[in-house]
């Protein structure tokens, strides 16, 4: 069936209103939780001495979990702001008028929130285990040194437990050393070195790599000689073992780093603990919230974007955020119930059910009833509590104006 066949023209259009914002909006977050992400990687990654071009390796790992938080409120965004725009432009009023229900066009938007269901599924699924994986596993290189640590100018460096390094001047991001001065120690002595300029190549072996070293001197200083020997050179090899550093664990083990399937097995394998069992269920649980949630989202969004467009009011797209902010919050605040031993089905679908009641209510109002507008009863409501504040704040003032 051709997408013409299985969309009508007012569907079409629809969509593509929606799709403009939602991917501005899914740009704009995700570029703004990726810088910053990346002041503080920055800042990991100078302090750890590694190259800083691990820091863009890692957040390539940490980007399928920040399009995992930006799709639902790219979604959202795309069709509050397309139905805020038709309705104050009169098209909604015109669609409707020509025999098109508010529940028809909701249609598209489903068919919308399938396919963004399945794409959350598989970031969520399969894709951000393994990037959460690869992310654990450059910070522990990080930590442990195997990325390499980077040879600050002008500061002593020990490498490994018997060499100091330091460096007077680096260039070609540290391809090219001058100003080299190194120290090995010995049971029996220590070998001194300076040389003008000099450069790290690597060897056949992945433990050792090779200090090659141009217009120096070298002093031997060993107990059994009567005095140090010198040694002018124009040039130099010196071979250095790097330390011994771990091999990062394999994946598994923390519910994060689990596909779909495996956190299935794993909540009820009786290998696990108790405590285990419980995170893996709740995170189970968690994911599939988070899916199905994208078919609540356009009955929520529809009722926050249509407005009355002799006011124009604007605070369905501040509600409508701060909805889905504070179902976020407590989905992780359900999730971590779970884990304390909560069942998932009073704690996480109990709260999925609420959020589904409260936005097929408010699309209810909208759809259903004649003049029905969910923010007018919201912004009655809002002024009805601020009233009394206000007018409270007023006489205050006034008192101590008098005063």
């Amino acid at each position: 069936m051709s997408s013409r066949s299985l969309f009508t023209s007012i569907d079409r259009y629809i969509l593509r209103q929606v799709l403009t914002p939602m991917f501005i909006t899914l740009g704009v977050a995700a570029l703004l939780l990726i810088l910053e992400r990346m002041l503080k990687l920055f800042d990991f990654v100078v302090n750890q001495g590694g190259p800083v071009e691990v820091v863009f390796r890692m957040l390539a790992n940490l980007t399928p979990h920040y399009m995992g938080l930006a799709l639902p409120v790219g979604l959202l965004l795309g069709v509050l702001v397309a139905f805020r725009k038709i309705s104050l432009s009169s098209e909604y009023d015109a669609i409707t008028s020509a025999g098109t229900s508010l529940s028809q066009l909701v249609r598209p938007l489903l068919f919308l929130a399938a396919f963004l269901a399945v794409v959350n599924t598989v970031l969520v699924g399969w894709v951000q285990p393994y990037s959460q994986y690869a992310y654990r596993g450059l910070v522990f290189d990080l930590r442990s040194g195997a990325l390499g640590a980077s040879i600050r100018v002008g500061e002593f460096v020990e490498i490994g437990d018997d060499i100091t390094l330091m460096i007077e001047e680096s260039r070609n991001q540290g391809a090219e050393l001058a100003g080299i001065f190194l120290e090995r120690r010995s049971a029996g002595g220590s070998i001194t070195v300076t040389a003008e300029r000099g450069g790290f190549f690597a060897t056949d072996d992945d433990q050792t790599i090779l200090l090659r070293l141009f217009n120096g001197v070298l002093i031997d200083l060993n107990e059994s000689q009567n005095k140090p020997r010198v040694l002018n050179f124009e040039r130099q090899d010196l071979t250095i073992k790097l330390p011994a550093r771990e091999v990062f664990r394999d994946r598994g083990g923390q519910e994060l780093e689990l596909t779909l399937p495996e956190l299935f097995t794993e909540m009820d394998n009786p290998l696990n603990s108790l405590d285990e069992r419980a995170a893996f269920r709740g995170n189970f649980h968690w994911r599939l919230m988070h899916t199905f949630s994208f078919f609540i989202l356009p009955f929520l969004a529809i009722p926050m974007g249509i407005t009355n467009k002799r006011t124009g009011r604007g605070s369905g797209i501040v509600i409508g955020l701060s909805l889905l902010v504070v179902y976020n919050e407590l989905m992780e605040a359900m999730e971590t119930a779970v884990k304390t031993g909560s069942s998932p089905y009073f704690t996480i679908w109990a709260l999925f059910l609420a959020f589904a009641f409260i936005s097929f209510l408010l699309f209810r109002i909208v759809a259903f009833k004649v003049g029905g507008e969910p923010l007018a009863y919201i912004d009655a409501a809002v002024s009805a509590v601020s009233g009394p504040i206000k007018r409270l704040g007023k006489r205050i003032m006034g008192i101590g104006e008098q005063t």
